[in-house]
């Protein structure tokens, strides 16, 4: 098989799915060396943090069954989380004195058009 250089932050589909495919225990350990140098490269302030979504994560992973149960779990939290990060934002632009008007607060604007009416 061929191996590319991991250097780089390019992904290879192709060579991470034969390595799933032939050596799941190699492809788990790669992965976790590649998750840890995507958390060590970010703002110290950032790791313990990225730490637990990455532990919450796996966990997820570990509890799913399946790939596909994992895959739809961990995309239900990203969901969730998405969702929570909107709902505070409109708090704070509620909250926030004089706020100026968001493009989605604003009524649409249409032009109505009149038809005749159909007989029967």
């Amino acid at each position: 098989m061929n191996k590319p250089s991991h250097t780089t932050d390019s992904l290879d589909f192709d060579f991470w799915k034969q390595l799933a495919q032939d050596d799941p225990q190699a492809f788990e350990a790669l992965r976790r060396e590649k998750v840890e140098q995507l958390i060590a490269r970010a703002p110290k302030a950032q790791r313990r943090r990225l730490r637990g979504l990455q532990w919450q994560i796996d966990q997820t992973r570990k509890l799913a069954g399946s790939p596909m149960a994992s895959c739809l779990a961990i995309s239900n939290m990203m969901w969730d989380s998405l969702q929570r990060l909107n709902l505070r934002q409109h708090e704070l632009l509620s909250a926030t004195p004089g706020k100026r008007r968001q493009p989605q607060d604003a009524a649409p604007a249409a032009t109505v058009l009149s038809f005749p009416a159909q007989l029967p």
